[in-house]
């Protein structure tokens, strides 16, 4: 059966015309929900446990599934257990992919049950709507589920906030606040927003608040006191090879997320080192104690010459920036006052972008050049311009 299905895809020619895609786009949905349906049999027998995996979606993994691909898969499959309305629907070609996924995002275990008693006349009336259209209809329906409680009466809705890793290394947020918390939080993205830099592209309102949120998130790290640990403890763990440091290849995180130069550059400047010898990738022959490129009273100094952000004139305060190593450290240069500046996040990443140069003069005077030859000139406060 399994050789028939192989040659059947390796003759198959999809003729450039939009039906035949569409037709084959079906056959795909067809092929998914038969999958779902054998994953969902294979994970309730916990088959899963006789190849050494720990849970379906670890045996996924194992099967060279990516870990988002294989927990949605796993999801999918568990839940339409419960829903055989629609896993029915699917498996006719009535429900799309497309459309079972809208449903399972809206469905979480807890309101499977109450989905579950009304499937048999919410189907059809799903089937027909858009992907859009159907994913609006079952965010409702998500939002009254949740105002009411196991006895049907309404309760309060809690706060849920989620994160969630894709495949490229990128994160994804999505939650839901009352009216109290989501004051707190779009007043604070308001107040934590930096203005655009002039000469480089306007960003849209939504890569604002994102800016913010990472300037907040990090200002609370730099500063939380109910966590052992001075100014600018590591919140990230970066591997970095020296030769691939030396030669401008970047590195990654500890799961093994890829950093660009330009991050890993940022990161060296204000970070925490801890030196790690290896023979190989897996032997260990020495580490050192971890020390920090900006001890607390080098950064006193900085803060003191400084007040705020140098780059562009911003003059966002001390607590929401880092030390800039004007000469890179990866380049040589030194930890001292005379090749350190203040700068916020969002610039401190602009300054270690390609075709961006620094100078720092003894009476503090800074100036960053653009690719384009354009260049601002900043003083400490206080001092005079000599022009």
């Amino acid at each position: 059966m399994f050789r028939a299905l192989e040659e059947a895809v390796e003759q198959l020619s999809i003729p450039l015309d939009g039906r035949a895609l569409e037709a084959v786009l079906a056959l795909r949905d067809l092929l998914e929900a038969t999958i779902a349906e054998a994953v969902g049999a294979f994970d309730a027998a916990s088959l899963w446990d006789v190849d050494l995996a720990t849970s379906m979606t670890g045996w996924l993994r194992q099967a060279g599934m990516s870990r988002r691909d294989g927990a949605r898969l796993a999801t999918h499959a568990k839940r339409l257990r419960s829903l055989p309305v629609t896993a029915a629907a699917w498996r006719s070609g009535e429900l799309s992919s497309g459309q079972v996924d809208a449903i399972v995002a809206m469905v979480p275990e807890r309101h499977l049950e109450r989905f579950a008693d009304h499937e048999a006349a919410l189907v059809p009336v799903l089937s027909p709507l858009s992907g859009q259209e159907l994913s609006r209809v079952m965010a409702g329906w998500r939002g009254k589920a949740d105002a009411l409680g196991d006895d049907g009466e309404p309760v309060e809705r809690r706060r849920s906030l989620h994160v969630s890793e894709t495949l490229d290394g990128r994160v994804e947020l999505s939650g839901s606040l009352d009216a109290a918390a989501g004051d707190v939080v779009t007043t604070a993205l308001r107040l934590a927003s930096s203005d655009d830099v002039e000469g480089e592209p306007a960003r849209t309102p939504g890569e604002r608040r994102a800016d913010a949120l990472v300037d907040i998130c990090r200002l609370f790290l730099d500063h939380q006191t109910t966590k052992a640990g001075g100014r600018h403890r590591p919140h990230v763990n970066v591997v970095v090879n020296l030769e691939d440091l030396e030669a401008g290849r970047g590195g990654e995180t500890i799961d093994a997320t890829p950093l660009d130069q330009v991050t890993l550059s940022q990161l060296l400047c204000d970070s925490g080192l801890h030196r790690v010898l290896m023979a190989g990738r897996s032997s260990i022959l020495d580490y050192g104690t971890a020390t920090r490129t900006i001890p607390a009273p080098l950064w006193n100094a900085l803060v003191i010459r400084d007040r705020h952000c140098r780059v562009g004139g911003c003059d966002r305060p001390p607590q929401w920036c880092e030390g800039h190593h004007v000469v890179h450290v990866e380049h040589g240069g030194e930890t001292n006052l005379e090749n350190l500046v203040l700068a916020c996040s969002r610039h401190h990443h602009m300054i270690h972008m390609p075709g961006r140069h620094a100078k720092l003069a003894p009476d503090g005077r800074f100036e960053v050049t653009g690719p384009d030859g354009r260049h601002w000139v900043t003083y400490p406060p206080g001092a005079t311009a000599a022009l």
